[in-house]
């Protein structure tokens, strides 16, 4: 995957194998890590190396677009967002992180308003979905604002570090998508 998406303030662009050390840094902050079911603390220089080796062996039945979140200005990498699907499905499940420095800017709203129209415009998916602990509120506000619905809550449905947690669920399906864009 080549594809550049740009926004207002961010340039969502292809991981590369040289932001290694910027996604170690931001990532290996317990309070990242911790708001995700997959990203493993401590988090090590080997640990971005691999997943970002994976990140271009995938399965030929799995699609996992996955853009490093930069700074325009400066083309500082301050995160990660990705569409992850099965290449025979209308839909997808998105994810995200960002360095704790950049929480509470709008930039997590603005990345995943423009990973939503790449889905629904680009691709041509019909629905758009993820979730978040219950205990991340901040990240359903980000979800909210970009227009995904709430679709409810599963109790002691997440997994991290041996310990449940309830999982809120959010989705967006493309006509939607389209009446929220357009407004």
């Amino acid at each position: 995957m080549n594809r550049i998406l740009t926004t207002k303030r961010l340039i969502l662009r292809p991981m590369r194998m040289e932001d290694a050390e910027a996604i170690t840094h931001w990532v290996s902050d317990r309070r990242v890590a911790e708001m995700t079911t997959l990203i493993p603390h401590p988090y090590a220089l080997a640990d971005a190396v691999e997943w970002l080796k994976r990140l271009v062996t995938h399965d030929e039945h799995h699609i996992h677009q996955v853009f490093a979140i930069t700074l325009s200005e400066s083309g500082e990498l301050i995160g990660c967002i990705g569409l992850h699907r099965n290449e025979t499905a209308p839909w997808a499940e998105f994810g995200y992180w960002l360095g704790v420095p950049f929480w509470g800017n709008g930039y997590a709203t603005e990345a995943l308003s423009e990973i939503l129209r790449f889905g629904f415009e680009d691709i041509g998916l019909r629905r758009i979905e993820a979730c978040h602990f219950a205990h991340n509120p901040a990240s359903g506000r980000v979800m909210q604002k970009a227009g995904l619905h709430y679709e409810g809550k599963q109790r002691l449905r997440c997994q991290r570090g041996g310990q449940l947690f309830d999982r809120i669920n959010y989705g967006l399906i493309d006509e939607d998508w389209r009446a929220f864009s357009t407004c």
